[in-house]
């Protein structure tokens, strides 16, 4: 849980997720499987969701609920509402 810890560990959690999805897509590369789309990573009590579009990635902490498919969902709609119409990142 690096953003819910102290400033330094907070200030770490991009780096964090980014290598937890670049392990998931090599993971998913060698499976056969299509480009990543989300992760979900089950916790005790909630789960660490990420989704990307857009050239961006939203990430989301959260409890039992809401339902995954809600949150992913939900992320996405973010995501599209920010960047739709505008450029990727690099």
């Amino acid at each position: 849980m690096v953003a819910a810890g102290p400033a330094a560990a907070g200030e770490r959690a991009s780096e964090a997720i980014g290598l937890l999805w670049d392990a998931a897509s090599r993971r998913a590369a060698q499976a056969g499987d299509a480009a990543l789309e989300h992760v979900v990573v089950p916790l005790a009590g909630g789960v660490v969701a990420a989704v990307e579009a857009y050239g961006h990635r939203a990430v989301a902490v959260t409890g039992s609920r809401p339902a995954v498919a809600l949150l992913l969902f939900d992320l996405r709609t973010c995501l599209g509402d920010a960047f739709a119409g505008g450029e990727e990142a690099p």
